[in-house]
């Protein structure tokens, strides 16, 4: 048995003639080598096998749960095209890339929600508030077909429907105004203007509505030179307008009103102030939207969309709005970047000139 055994082993020898002719072999067998490489290859066989099955696996739980992802996201989609705004795509922990479009789909989603809400609330606004004018419109005509006996009681009864029918046309007209800018097209007009002259023309148009108000409407700058900004000088002298015309319609009588035109080189700033009724805080931003009014301005005449227009403007021109009360009154600033252009620059180096 051992001499079969040893028929079938190898042997790596090494034989060696002495100087008398005799021989020396030294022999080794191979047997453990072989025995080496099988096991090592058989090691690696199974563990090739067993990565290609582990892998196999993650590769099916991975596109299972990716197809189970993409399942929720197209019945989430689905619900959303059916008008569900409120529905969100899912996201995971993982930070992927496809959490990430899910954020950005998400973040879209919620801007779009907010705009809807607000287009929302815009055509209820519009809906109650033409609801008061158009009831005294109808009132109007019927007494005018019921009650009027001669020309004159017509003539009363129709300039009553005349009235509130300009103030109809006027608020959609601010409306339609407030898209036109929001549109943008008229940035394509921007030229560089001095922002003290337009607000001083602003001022000297409103003094007479000031004095008859009994307001003291008054003007002042914090530099000499000029305070030049790019932009539509008539969009930025309506934007002036609507809040000195704020300014005046809020104020009591003996009240003040100021206009203030600010620069340091940095930035270039409007500020209307007054002592009037003034803005709670937490009405700060809400008065910027179309048609909302505060409580305490809700006798005064007008349709809630001054503001609206002054930040339609405001947001073409770059600027941003600060609105605060202090103690009296109320204080709103329009804040943007100087003009850079050459133009700009050679208006205020002109002016140093001039100095």
């Amino acid at each position: 048995a051992d001499r079969s055994a040893a028929k079938k082993d190898h042997y790596r020898g090494l034989l060696h003639r002495r100087a008398d002719g005799s021989s020396i072999l030294i022999a080794q067998s191979l047997h453990e080598q072989r025995e080496f490489r099988e096991r090592l290859e058989n090691a690696t066989l199974f563990a090739s096998i067993t990565t290609a099955i582990l892998g196999l696996a993650g590769a099916i739980a991975v596109g299972f749960g990716a197809v189970r992802r993409l399942d929720a996201m197209s019945d989430a989609a689905a619900q959303i095209m059916k008008g569900d705004l409120k529905q969100r795509l899912p996201t995971g922990r993982a930070g992927g890339d496809i959490d990430r479009l899910a954020e950005v789909v998400n973040e879209m989603l919620d801007e779009i929600e907010r705009l809807m809400q607000e287009v929302k609330g815009v055509c209820d606004n519009i809906a109650h508030d033409m609801r008061t004018p158009l009831t005294r419109l109808l009132g109007s005509l019927e007494r005018a077909r019921r009650r009027a006996t001669n020309i004159d009681e017509y003539h009363g009864y129709i300039d009553e429907a005349l009235d509130e029918i300009r103030g109809i046309h006027k608020t959609f007209g601010a409306l339609l105004r407030i898209s036109e800018v929001e549109d943008g097209l008229r940035r394509s007009g921007f030229i560089d203007i001095d922002l003290k002259a337009v607000a001083r023309d602003a001022v000297d148009f409103f003094e007479p509505a000031a004095d008859e108000a009994g307001i003291i409407l008054s003007y002042q700058s914090s530099t000499d030179e000029p305070a030049i900004i790019s932009g539509d000088p008539n969009l930025i002298f309506e934007a002036i307008a609507n809040l000195i015309d704020n300014a005046i319609k809020f104020t009591p009588k003996g009240g003040l009103a100021l206009v203030e035109v600010e620069g340091d080189g940095h930035v270039v700033s409007v500020t209307v102030e007054d002592t009037g009724m003034g803005i709670r805080s937490e009405d700060a931003d809400a008065v910027l939207r179309r048609f909302y009014r505060a409580e305490k301005s809700r006798h005064t005449p007008g349709n809630g969309l001054g503001l609206s227009l002054v930040s339609a403007i405001a947001r073409l021109h770059g600027m941003h709005i600060e609105i605060t009360s202090p103690k009296i009154g109320t204080r709103i600033r329009l804040v943007t970047a100087p003009a850079t252009s050459a133009a700009g620059q050679r208006a205020r180096k002109s002016y140093s000139r001039r100095m």
